[in-house]
């Protein structure tokens, strides 16, 4: 049994030092290549895909050399495949790093060492080491990409101590935040809440904002798999700082979980929170593509018991996003002679954005409207769509309307556009 024990430890020991020898060797090759381009392959995380050129996909996100975008991506030619990185190394230092999946080497006069196929642990391993010297070229905010989508390497630990980092650039640790989200799991959900509660408070002067660490990691808890930081989302909304609760409330209202739209209802309807946390959670459940449609009942059922117009103001621009129902709703609201002028015009407003709203139900406000400020505003909503039925409509009111000061806004508004129909009506009123 001790025999058997210590050839275990020994065996242990050999493949730590295998391990670590592999590593090293791939380091030294890289740091002992000449000046020019340093090639290395490795296998890809699953749901990785590529155009093999300057396109990378990873489940719901995409990502071209310079940015980021969500959505899916349906370029047929998004294919699975290795990861190939190329390395610019000037003056024996990593200077640049260009990543594809799939397709072939790009073509370059530089001079070439191609290290063949390396193991995907290695490589990340050696890419997240070259964090310091690749973050202040033209790929910041994209460094750890290649690091992060080597396939069963172990992320969390590295983009943990990057996120911990004051030395690393903001912009650096913000994207070590999101990684985490979008590839680890309950494990780091106490690390991203002390993040959340304090992030902001590791910034530089100068790097804080809606984009800061805080606000990073409690969209990154939104990411987490199978809804892990919906709890944690939830108690931030309540006990956080201002700007982290309402970063919260935001994201929670994006991920469509029961247990979110529940807190939302309840932030929403709570008298005595915040009245900016309470509008951004109306902004929220009705700007989320997760969100299902019957919250949008919801909101038109709370609406009368909201007690602040700014309140009901998110609602009413929420309800633009209401495909169904919502241009219906809108012109109620802005017809109603019980609501304020203010909400009226608002609610016309948005009645004017949705799609769903022709150019006669806005002549409708416009005819029956009882005050002047509200005829006014319906010729300005007229004026913002970009349909030949409201371009007519606006010159029947320029050449007929019984108010000359309605005429002379209709007219002004008509001034903006290019239209034969237009340069007509000047004319003929010249002549008149």
């Amino acid at each position: 049994m001790h025999r058997l024990a210590l050839h275990t430890v020994a065996a242990c020991v050999a493949l730590v030092g295998a391990v670590a020898r592999g590593q090293a060797t791939l380091a030294s090759r890289v740091a002992n290549a000449p000046d020019g381009i340093v090639r290395l392959q490795y296998d890809s995380r699953a749901d990785v895909c590529g155009n093999g050129r300057d396109v990378i996909a990873f489940h719901d996100s995409y990502f071209s050399r310079y940015n980021e975008s969500f959505g899916r991506w349906n370029d047929a030619h998004c294919v699975a495949g290795p990861l190939r990185v190329s390395l610019t190394i000037t003056h024996g230092q990593v200077s640049q790093l260009q990543a594809q999946v799939g397709g072939a080497w790009p073509e370059t006069e530089a001079r070439v060492t191609d290290l063949g196929s390396v193991q995907p642990r290695d490589a990340s391993a050696l890419l997240f080491e070259q964090v310091p010297a690749l973050e202040s070229t033209s790929l910041r905010g994209r460094i750890l990409l290649p690091a992060v989508f080597a396939a069963d390497a172990p992320v969390d630990a590295p983009l943990l101590a990057l996120a911990r980092d004051s030395g690393r650039r903001a912009e650096t640790r913000r994207e070590a935040l999101h990684w985490l989200g979008l590839l680890g799991d309950e494990r780091v959900v106490p690390a991203l809440v002390g993040f959340a509660k304090h992030g902001a408070n590791d910034e530089p002067e100068g790097e804080r904002g809606d984009k800061g660490l805080a606000t990073t990691a409690v969209a990154a808890l939104s990411f987490l798999p199978g809804g892990a930081g919906i709890p944690a989302l939830i108690d931030l909304a309540h006990n956080a700082p201002s700007e982290t609760r309402r970063a919260a409330v935001f994201w929670l209202g994006q991920c469509g979980d029961p247990r979110a739209i529940r807190t939302l209802h309840s932030v929403i309807e709570d008298s005595k929170e915040d009245t900016r946390i309470r509008a951004h959670a109306v902004f929220s459940l009705s700007n989320s593509d997760n969100t299902p449609a019957s919250e949008f009942d919801y909101l038109r059922a709370v609406y009368a018991r909201l007690d602040h117009e700014q309140l009901k103001e998110a609602l009413l621009q929420g309800m633009s996003g209401d495909r169904q129902q919502g241009g219906a709703w809108l012109i109620a609201k802005a017809s109603d002679t019980h609501e304020p002028v203010s909400l009226r015009r608002k609610a016309l407003f948005w009645a004017g954005q949705h799609e769903g709203t022709s150019t006669a139900d806005l002549l409708g406000v416009y005819r029956s409207a009882d005050s002047r400020n509200l005829r006014e505003h319906a010729i300005f909503v007229l004026s913002q769509r970009p349909d030949n039925a409201s371009v007519d409509a606006l010159i029947g009111i320029a050449r007929s309307d019984d108010d000359s000061r309605m005429r002379g806004k209709a007219l002004f508004w008509l001034a903006q556009k290019h239209d034969d129909r237009v340069t007509k009506l000047i004319s003929d009123l010249l002549v008149k």
